[in-house]
């Protein structure tokens, strides 16, 4: 790789890290935004939900990079943020910080399917795992950011000194994108293509059959991931009776085995090849989903389970990404977003599902492990016999 293709890929995961700070901030701190505003923690909660529920809409917004060209819409999503950001520094009202939280969503959601089709572009497909998982390794780093730096900024000061840190450091990545990535001059340029709307971009995804399973398997694991992790504090007080010390414990291992999962995307999947490191993850963690409610007898065993199974689930999800991404190579973006919002559609079922089969069951985390499983096997089978390896077909 060339010089300014290192740089490129500097300046794209730097901006990622600093819009993924703008979605990880609020989560340690519910309970204070949500009194600086006069509110209960359920309304911040639901804020938080909404942010989420953006991602619903990537298909309807997948096709602007494909027209406007990927950098310019990428270096676009920062400044609006930065925009959003001050607009929310400005007014500490609960009705703007609602709605400069959605447009954080929405702006991620153009960002994250627009960086991914352009590393498609740049990057050889027998590279585009490690690069990708480079990449993704923002999502856990921004919790490390996120958490200490606005615990310290509500310390010492409001809400609204997090939206100035948050203004400026999303500014530097709008600059250093500006400056630093160039617009790929790909087989079929993205700039001047007809700009589609939702229902003809659906049609080109739905006219291939590798897309539709893809995005298949992206449900399928997302609602089994969901179905399982909206349940599992639950279980665990249920089960152990120690709800601060399980859960305090448990946030530690998820953002552990994220890293870890990005990691072993980054050394092995190029070599093992990124379908097979995607779908034995999948295959690990539904075995994880099957065992885990019975592991009742030892709180570590319950630990080391879960944490097996956030990085298998961890290491699927990443592993899938460079191989997405070449199932339509001229239309990347359409297919990126697509998935993303395959991704967000199954994490609404499964939490949709979690919570009416917990309620239903009277609380059968063996029943919810089980349907979490079958989902898991699923995904794994999906993968096998439906998504092509796409190593020859690369670029």
């Amino acid at each position: 790789m060339s010089d300014k293709t290192y740089r490129s890929i500097f300046a794209i995961v730097f901006a990622r890290l600093a819009i993924n700070v703008t979605k990880r901030f609020p989560y340690p701190f519910v309970s204070p935004i949500g009194a600086s505003f006069g509110v209960s923690a359920d309304s911040i909660q639901s804020v938080i939900a909404l942010n989420n529920a953006a991602g619903l809409l990537s298909p309807v917004l997948g096709t602007v990079s494909e027209h406007y060209g990927k950098k310019a819409v990428m270096v676009g999503s920062l400044l609006l943020m930065t925009i959003l950001s001050l607009v929310g520094a400005l007014f500490s009202d609960y009705g703007v910080f609602v709605l400069v939280m959605f447009g954080f969503g929405l702006c991620k959601i153009i960002y994250d399917p627009t960086f991914q089709a352009y590393l498609g572009d740049i990057i050889h497909f027998s590279r585009r795992a490690r690069v990708m998982g480079i990449a993704e390794l923002s999502w856990a780093l921004s919790l490390v950011i996120a958490a200490p730096v606005a615990g310290f900024l509500l310390d010492v000061s409001t809400l609204r000194a997090i939206f100035v840190f948050l203004a400026i450091l999303l500014a530097l990545s709008a600059l250093a994108l500006w400056l630093f990535v160039e617009e790929p001059g790909n087989r079929k340029r993205s700039e001047g293509m007809r700009l589609m709307g939702p229902l003809s971009a659906m049609r080109v995804v739905s006219a291939h059959p590798p897309a539709v399973f893809a995005l298949v398997f992206t449900l399928c694991l997302n609602a089994a991931h969901e179905i399982f992790y909206i349940n599992y504090g639950l279980w665990m007080e249920d089960s152990f009776g120690l709800v601060l010390t399980a859960l305090g414990a448990v946030t530690i291992v998820i953002a552990v085995a994220e890293v870890i999962g990005e990691f072993i995307v980054i050394t092995l999947a190029d070599r093992l090849g990124a379908k097979r490191t995607s779908m034995w993850g999948i295959l690990l963690a539904a075995i994880c989903f099957l065992l885990i409610p019975h592991l009742t007898f030892s709180l570590p065993v319950a630990m080391f389970g879960i944490f097996v199974m956030f990085i298998s689930i961890e290491t699927s999800i990443v592993a899938a990404l460079p191989l997405f991404s070449e199932i339509l190579p001229d239309t990347r973006a359409i297919m990126m977003s697509a998935n993303v919002g395959a991704h967000s559609l199954g994490r609404v079922i499964g939490a949709a599902a979690g919570a009416l089969v917990f309620k239903l069951s009277g609380g059968n985390f063996l029943l919810i492990g089980l349907i979490a499983g079958s989902l898991g096997l699923l995904a794994f089978l999906v993968m096998l016999r439906c998504v092509p390896a796409m190593g020859s077909q690369a670029h």
